[in-house]
């Protein structure tokens, strides 16, 4: 017996600063006796929404619960209306739970709404090739970095690689610091 859980996100641009989302939460258990086919589905909600300007602030969210194992559970859907006017760049986490943490939730929607978050780092992406495509070339000689800290500044220090004293940043930053440009400090 096993069970997988697939989580998805797609994010696409549709105007300047605006894009849509879908995201998606799956559930299946695989080998067991579920009473039918050998694989099942347990969970599968699907989210669908809008952002706008630089916070990726939700104009517009609509929770589809697919698949889930109680009659009960699709009844919180509606309740991720009240995320509408949100920022995924600030707050989000604070604002899923507060509205749907534990027993006002479930803790499948939930998990997949406090997922969208990771939009951001998508958006940054879009952002970032619009203007330098992203290839092994552009990587390696720096200029999608360079371009990655004008659309998202806080990047540098997030992570081991996007260290400030990285292999990776030292020659981005230093060619930064020649040209005169302060922002990475």
């Amino acid at each position: 017996m096993r069970a997988r859980r697939t989580k998805t996100v797609d994010v696409q641009p549709t105007g300047k600063g605006e894009y849509s989302f879908e995201a998606r939460l799956t559930d299946r258990a695989f080998g067991g006796d579920y009473g039918g086919p050998s694989d099942t589905v347990i969970h599968d909600i699907e989210i669908t929404g809008r952002l706008r300007g630089p916070e990726l602030t939700v104009v517009s969210l609509t929770v589809t619960p697919h698949e889930l194992p109680y009659r009960t559970c699709p009844t919180v859907a509606p309740a991720a209306a009240a995320l509408v006017g949100a920022s995924l760049r600030s707050g989000w986490r604070k604002t899923v739970l507060a509205h749907l943490g534990g027993a006002k939730g479930c803790t499948h929607m939930t998990t997949l709404l406090l997922g969208l978050a990771e939009i951001t780092t998508q958006v940054i992406f879009l952002e970032m090739n619009s203007t330098t495509e992203c290839t092994r070339e552009s990587r390696t000689d720096g200029r999608w970095l360079d371009r990655s800290l004008e659309v998202e500044p806080n990047l540098l220090d997030v992570c081991f690689s996007l260290r400030r004293d990285s292999p990776v940043m030292i020659p981005v930053l230093d060619r930064r610091s020649s040209m005169g440009n302060k922002d990475e400090s």
